[in-house]
C-alpha cells in the first residue's frame, strides 16, 4: 500500500495536462465484455462502439496500440494486459486536424496503467484523469433543466447572473413538462426523442430532448454558444441516465439528493 501510494503522490506532481476532445478508460474481459472505468468528452456508447470495431485486434495482442481516422477524427488506443483475461484500455480521440503527441499519450497511459495495476482506486483515477486529461468546455448554455415525465426537477444548474430564471427553476420545469406530455411522440421511446429547436426566446433558445422519460432542457444564448454544445447536450444526457436511471430515476421516490452530484460533470462540459 506504501508503494500506490509514493507513486501516486509523485503522479500527481507532475504538471503536464493533455487538451484533447475525448477520453475514456475501460476493461476488457475475455467474454468480451466492456466496463466502462472512466470518460469524458466521448460518449459511452461510442466507446463501445469502438471497442467492438478493434477488438479482435485487442485480444490477439498483450499490449499495443491502434491509430485510426473515423470521419473527421483521429482514434488512438493504447491498450495492455492487466491479467490473464482482462485488458485496459484507454481511448483518445481528437480532430484529425489536431495533431496527437503520441509519445506523451503513452507515457500518460502507462502511468495510468501502472496505478490501476497497483490496485488504485478508481476514485483516485478519475482524480488524477480529470487533472491529467481536459477537454474545451462549451460557451453559451444559461440553465439546464433535467425533468421527468410527471414534472419532478430532478437536477437544474443556472448561470448565477441570471437570478430571475434560478428562482422560478421549478415552474420553467412545469412548463417544459407540460409542453411535452402533450406532444405524444416525445415521450416514451429508448431513442432520443424530438429534439426542439424552435422555442425561439429572442436572444435565447430552448434545445430540448427526452430519452427514457426524461426530458433535458437546455437555455441557450444564440450569439454566444460554442460549436461543440450541441455534443456536449447529447454527453449529458448519456451520462445522466447511464448513472441514474437503473438507481434512482427508474423507481424514483422523491429523493432529489442523488443528483446533486451531478453538477461536477455539467461543470466538466459546460462554462455556466
Amino acid at each position: 500500500m506504501l508503494t500506490i501510494k509514493e507513486n501516486y503522490q509523485s503522479f500527481e506532481s507532475e504538471r503536464k495536462i493533455f487538451l484533447i476532445r475525448g477520453f475514456g478508460i475501460s476493461e476488457l474481459d475475455l467474454n468480451g465484455k466492456i466496463n466502462i472505468i472512466f470518460q469524458k468528452g466521448i460518449g459511452i456508447t461510442l466507446i463501445r462502439k469502438i471497442i467492438d470495431l478493434y477488438k479482435s485486434r485487442i485480444m490477439n495482442k498483450r499490449q499495443g496500440y491502434i491509430i485510426d481516422n473515423i470521419g473527421s477524427l483521429t482514434i488512438y488506443i493504447q491498450f495492455f494486459n492487466l491479467n490473464q483475461d482482462d485488458k485496459l484500455i484507454i481511448t483518445y480521440i481528437d480532430k484529425t486536424d489536431n495533431a496527437m503527441n503520441y509519445t506523451k499519450l503513452y507515457n500518460l497511459s502507462k502511468k495510468i496503467f501502472n496505478q490501476i495495476k497497483l490496485g488504485l482506486p478508481n476514485l483516485k483515477v478519475e482524480k488524477i484523469c480529470n487533472e491529467k486529461v481536459q477537454i474545451p468546455q462549451a460557451r453559451g448554455l444559461v440553465g439546464l433543466f433535467i425533468v421527468g415525465k410527471a414534472g419532478y426537477l430532478y437536477f437544474s444548474k443556472v448561470n448565477k447572473s441570471r437570478a430571475y430564471i434560478a428562482n422560478n427553476s421549478f415552474q420553467i420545469a412545469g412548463f417544459i413538462s407540460a409542453i411535452l406530455i402533450y406532444s405524444q411522440d416525445c415521450i416514451g421511446g429508448e431513442e432520443y426523442g424530438l429534439e426542439l429547436e424552435d422555442i425561439d426566446l429572442g436572444d435565447h433558445q430552448f434545445y430540448v430532448t427526452t430519452k427514457n422519460d426524461v426530458i433535458f432542457a437546455y437555455l441557450v444564448e444564440k450569439i454566444n454558444k460554442s460549436e461543440n454544445i450541441k455534443r456536449y447536450m447529447l454527453l449529458v444526457v448519456e451520462e445522466f441516465l447511464e448513472k441514474y436511471y437503473s438507481s434512482n430515476v427508474k423507481s424514483f421516490n422523491g429523493d432529489l439528493s442523488p443528483f446533486n452530484d451531478f453538477e461536477k460533470i455539467i461543470d466538466q462540459y459546460f462554462i455556466i
